[in-house]
């Protein structure tokens, strides 16, 4: 079967489709770390503060994802708002274990973010695309590793308190 030739309609709508993927995306990690930045905030005001922070770079994301948009002639990104029964309602980390366990699952949903980008930047076709998404998960790799770094050393205050 012979393979049509791929029309300019066509990129535009897997551009913008990838671009509406992305910020839905990152629209939901703003989400979750400003959820995480409250539930700390009671506990441990230095991980509330890195969970603010790391809300503030994924809002950045957005204004680039929105940038980029507009840079590309494309409609900016119309957001796919997550519906009030998916999101969980806050809670507050009163416990060294809800603490780590907390700490390990974000852990885990950053890893989940950064194969996310990995995915949509291998199946984007745009070259354009290309350099955003790359700085994007050089930006999730390091939010891991700083998630990681924190957990590990919260964990060996844990197994110190423990021991005392």
């Amino acid at each position: 079967m012979p393979e049509r030739p791929t029309t300019n309609a066509r990129l535009a709508l897997v551009l913008d489709e990838l671009l509406t993927l992305a910020e839905a995306h990152e629209r939901a990690e703003v989400a979750r770390y400003r959820r995480l930045a409250f539930s700390f905030l009671p506990f441990d005001t230095a991980v509330s503060r890195l969970m603010a922070s790391l809300g503030i770079q994924c809002e950045m994301r957005v204004e680039e994802l929105r940038r980029l948009s507009r840079q590309l002639g494309l409609s900016e990104p119309h957001a796919i708002q997550p519906s009030q029964a998916t999101v969980p309602p806050p809670f507050f980390i009163n416990t060294p274990f809800l603490a780590f366990e907390t700490l390990t699952q974000a852990v885990n949903d950053a890893e989940t973010s950064l194969r996310f980008y990995k995915h949509l930047r291998e199946a984007s076709t745009v070259p354009a695309l290309y350099p955003a998404l790359t700085s994007v998960i050089k930006q999730k790799q390091a939010e891991q590793a700083v998630l990681e770094g924190f957990l590990a050393s919260r964990d060996e205050f844990a197994q110190m308190e423990q021991r005392a």
